[in-house]
């Protein structure tokens, strides 16, 4: 496989995701209008936690969505006219996003953990909600970079061997 098949295979697995999130995104803002009318407290308490997963979702969704096919098409521009200096600029983004995305794959089952550890000690029904939509919140988190964080591990493998 060449450096433009395996950028136009690691952009559509991008877009994918992307679309996966928006469609998630779409789903869990139908679930956050449900709680807002309801009352039920503990419901409620998962509204922060929830509105940041979906700023996350659609925001970072999105993003993908726009950036990705944009970021292929001037990389295999690049690589068109100086396949060193493409790979080079490649390597260099997947490097940095790689040492992103592994501290933050770290930092999310800690912040899981005391989220959980929270929720055992408040009895209030609003904070246990608090508490579980912030588990959810940094599972999800951790899934998604987790995907992202794979493909680029598989990129820099790639790039490794041309």
């Amino acid at each position: 496989m060449d450096f433009i098949e395996y950028t136009n295979t690691w952009v559509k697995n991008e877009v994918t995701q992307g679309r996966i999130m928006i469609g998630i995104g779409v789903l869990l803002l139908i679930a956050f209008i449900g709680i807002i009318k309801s009352q039920n407290e503990l419901l409620r308490g998962t509204l922060i936690p929830m509105s940041l997963l979906l700023v996350i979702l659609l925001g970072y969704g999105g993003y993908i969505l726009c950036s990705r096919p944009a970021h292929a098409r001037d990389s295999i521009a690049l690589y068109q006219q100086s396949d060193k200096e493409a790979t080079a600029k490649e390597q260099t983004k997947h490097v940095n996003d790689n040492k992103a995305g592994k501290t933050l794959l770290k930092i999310y089952p800690v912040l899981m953990l005391v989220s959980i550890v929270l929720l055992l000690f408040v009895s209030a029904p609003y904070f246990k909600g608090m508490a579980i939509g912030f588990a959810l919140l940094f599972i999800a988190t951790f899934l998604i970079d987790s995907g992202f964080v794979s493909r680029s591990d598989a990129f820099l493998s790639f790039l490794s061997k041309l």
